[in-house]
């Protein structure tokens, strides 16, 4: 990443997008050139969510992992379709 769009308004949008790391790099090269109270409660934020989290999934992996459950309903979805129609079937018999 290029140190001239380091700023503290970028550390903030992947905080909130959940780049947990990327922010902590960013408050990290903040804190290095320009120390202030928020860069460094920054800081100590991201030190507790990368321990929490333990930087297990990253946004990518969530929505992969949302869509894999998604996908999975859909299928369960169509079979409960089908049983309920042979269902039917053998009840109009």
């Amino acid at each position: 990443m290029s140190q001239d769009i380091k700023t503290l308004e970028l550390a903030r949008i992947y905080e909130s997008q959940g780049y947990y790391k990327d922010a902590f790099e960013t408050y990290s090269f903040l804190d290095a050139n320009q120390t202030s109270n928020e860069i460094k409660a920054g800081l100590k934020r991201m030190e507790k969510r990368m321990e929490n989290e333990g930087q297990k999934a990253l946004p990518e992996e969530n929505i992969s992992r949302l869509f894999e459950k998604w996908l999975m309903l859909v299928i369960l979805k169509q079979r409960l379709d089908n049983f309920k129609k042979i269902k039917s079937r053998l009840l109009q018999q």
